[in-house]
């Protein structure tokens, strides 16, 4: 499916080039919470990685949601908080190759709260380990929730569309365009 070069966003009425199908928490929800003199005191960031108070670890990823007739999904960027065993556990492979066939999957609890939809805050997932420079992938492990849904069935475009525009216009989101 080729997707429109722009569309006619249905949240402000004005026409936007492109369509943007990926978004990300920049902090897991424990960090992006505290001042900056906490987050300096209490914690070690990298782009991927997070330790806070030398007990919560956190790691980042990526939730796919398939667009249904597309072979592109609309992603999610988040942050999973996951035991320091399984922190330890990757963090030793981050650089070996064919890590992801040797590690994982693991279990973890997402710690992003995605406010457009039901509390996503510690929603249980599996975690699995892509090739080197590539983010783990996130599959979430609630049935019902309506994320989880949508990972497993699928989205439409439009539906898609409605959720970039959404996105593009809300205000403090805990997310942005990436």
């Amino acid at each position: 499916m080729n997707w429109p070069e722009g569309y006619t966003c249905r949240t402000c009425g004005q026409y936007h080039a492109g369509v943007p199908f990926s978004f990300a928490a920049d902090f897991p929800d424990p960090y992006a919470n505290l001042s900056k003199e906490e987050r300096d005191a209490r914690a070690t960031i990298g782009s991927d990685q997070c330790i806070l108070d030398s007990q919560g670890f956190f790691l980042r990823g990526i939730i796919e949601i398939p667009i249904l007739g597309s072979n592109q999904p609309f992603l999610w960027g988040a942050w999973a908080s996951i035991r320091e065993a399984v922190f330890d556990e990757i963090s030793d492979s981050w650089e070996e190759r064919g890590r992801e066939a040797r590690y994982g999957p693991y279990k973890g609890r997402l710690a992003n709260s995605l406010s457009i939809y039901p509390e996503t805050l510690n929603l249980k997932l599996k975690i699995v380990l892509q090739p080197v420079g590539v983010r783990p992938l996130f599959f979430l492990e609630d049935n019902e929730h309506v994320l989880a849904v949508q990972q497993r069935s699928g989205i439409s475009q439009d539906q898609a569309v409605e959720l970039a525009s959404f996105l593009l216009h809300s205000e403090g989101r805990p997310y942005a365009r990436s």
